[in-house]
């Protein structure tokens, strides 16, 4: 078993991610999330989960990807599988049935990976709560671990809860990286996309207020691009509604709805833009800028997505900061290059961080 001797070479991984796809009720925190209008399908969680395998894959790790929607499906994998470790995306599992996941499966050791600031988890509110309980069950059983895939929320609940919290980076490989302008923007049409959900605190709105700033300041058309055709709460989707009264009677600038699609069409989406934004209020890693980095294109972003450069990074509550910083990285036929190098660094280290923990003795 692993745990008499653990070696990188010998682990199992298994990723499970919750499929929403043949689904009704899109909760990415179980099942009684839907009824409050949060938690709908978040595709970048089974991106990750995808990412994580085949990084580990590339690294000689033993990996296994899966799509589930219940409990029991998780079951039916970890028994045709027998991994040694067992990596569950995000709290959508409650302390019961992970109790019981503990006790029956006792030679594989389960990794609940939160991929949320708490700052993110406060519209989402049973979420907390689910985080505490894994975090109080990981002291009563031998095969359970809770962790975070960034130090600010590793520290605060290991300062405040005085609970041990991994710290496991998300993965990503960087592939097929395109070197998408040698010469400045200085076209008639200007491209800018927010690309997300549809949430308050991805700040939409301020990065569209950046993006008209931009193109007025340049004499450019501007085409902004946002993500559209998914109901993001039960009101509908007001933060498209509010988008689209900002571009009302400009004939110079377009919002332009581009409908969610998987991840390589998306890639290309991300490539056919001159400037990315994602100035959300709260992150951690943000699979669109890494996307866009690897497409050659700069993002203006927030400070939250800690592996991006520093002169990335704008004040996101002040649309004239976004716009200068997003000015320069159009200027710049450097930049993307620039977020590259970073990415790069960031995910060596990332890669390293689990190696090591699939080198050593899981047990906390």
């Amino acid at each position: 078993m692993h745990y008499h001797d653990p070696n990188k070479k010998a682990a199992h991984v298994v990723v499970f991610y919750r499929d929403f796809k043949d689904y009704g009720d899109y909760g990415d925190y179980g099942d009684d999330y839907g009824s409050e209008g949060y938690g709908r399908c978040h595709r970048g969680l089974g991106i990750n989960a995808f990412m994580t395998v085949k990084v580990l894959r590339k690294a000689g790790i033993r990996a296994d990807l899966c799509a589930v929607h219940t409990v029991d499906d998780v079951k039916k994998e970890l028994t045709r599988l027998s991994p040694t470790h067992a990596v569950v995306q995000a709290l959508w599992i409650g302390s019961s049935d992970q109790a019981a996941l503990c006790q029956q499966f006792p030679n594989t050791h389960f990794v609940i990976r939160c991929h949320s600031q708490i700052g993110f988890l406060q519209v989402e509110p049973p979420s907390i709560k689910t985080l505490r309980d894994l975090l109080f069950l990981q002291e009563l059983q031998l095969n359970l671990a809770v962790s975070a895939n960034t130090t600010r929320l590793q520290g605060f609940l290991h300062k405040v809860y005085k609970s041990p919290v991994l710290y496991l980076p998300n993965l990503y490989d960087i592939e097929r990286v395109n070197r998408k302008r040698d010469e400045s923007h200085d076209h008639r049409v200007l491209r800018v996309a927010s690309f997300g959900a549809h949430r308050l605190l991805k700040n939409h709105t301020t990065a569209a207020a950046a993006a008209l700033m931009m193109a007025e300041r340049r004499g450019s058309d501007l085409e902004f691009y946002v993500n559209a055709g998914r109901e993001e709460n039960e009101k509908g989707d007001s933060i498209y509604q509010a988008l689209s009264y900002m571009f009302d009677r400009l004939p110079w600038a377009k919002l332009v709805p581009s409908p969610w699609a998987e991840w390589s069409e998306f890639r290309q989406q991300v490539a056919f833009m001159d400037l990315c934004m994602q100035v959300s209020f709260t992150e951690t890693f943000n699979i669109v800028t890494a996307d866009a980095v690897c497409e050659g294109v700069p993002s203006v972003v927030s400070s939250a997505i800690e592996w991006t450069p520093e002169r990335w990074q704008a004040d996101v509550d002040d649309a004239y900061d976004i716009a200068r910083v997003g000015s320069a990285l159009l200027w710049d036929t450097h930049g993307a290059e620039e977020g590259l190098a970073a990415l790069e660094a960031y995910e060596k280290k990332a890669l390293c961080l689990w190696l090591k923990y699939l080198d050593a003795n899981p047990t906390i």
